[in-house]
């Protein structure tokens, strides 16, 4: 898996959105990238990949099934703008295709003021309290929005 190479499609084309739905002035980061892989066997091989990239520094089971976060050595650049972790869930259906399931993207402000101030886009609510994140896909182009860096939300996740 080329990781730099799939950054660089999807972050294009998420920048592309994140200009057309006039939300790139609130944001101050891309700091995620989230794969996804068709299968365990898929999981384990794209992992040992992630691990020379990386370092693991979360491997916990969410909604039955593990979520590794590798912070990289070397932030991935691309369009702008760069990344310095890469989220690789195991699949939940087997029927994923391979490649990236969405880049996340970290907001000037709270959540909630964000979405306020963008109350005409349709966010579909993600996350969890700790990590609140607001979604949209628009035509396969999937987007989150969080206020927190994924190296904070794994830091509140490690205190418990």
């Amino acid at each position: 898996m080329n990781i730099a190479q799939l950054y660089d499609t999807a972050i294009t084309a998420a920048s592309t959105l994140i200009q057309k739905l006039g939300v790139a002035d609130e944001l101050v980061q891309n700091d995620t990238l989230c794969l996804q892989v068709p299968s365990n066997e898929r999981y384990d091989q794209v992992k040992a990949e992630l691990a020379e990239l990386g370092e693991l520094i979360s491997e916990n089971e969410v909604k039955g099934r593990l979520i590794a976060v590798f912070e990289l050595h070397r932030r991935l650049s691309a369009s702008g703008w760069s990344v310095s972790f890469v989220e690789l869930p195991q699949p939940k259906t087997g029927n994923e295709s391979e490649g990236v399931r969405h880049l996340q993207f970290v907001t000037r402000t709270g959540i909630e003021s964000f979405r306020a101030k963008f109350c005409e886009l349709d966010f579909d609510d993600r996350g969890n309290p700790r990590n609140r994140l607001l979604e949209i896909d628009d035509d396969g182009v999937v987007v989150r929005f969080h206020d927190k860096n994924m190296g904070a939300v794994i830091a509140l996740e490690n205190l418990g």
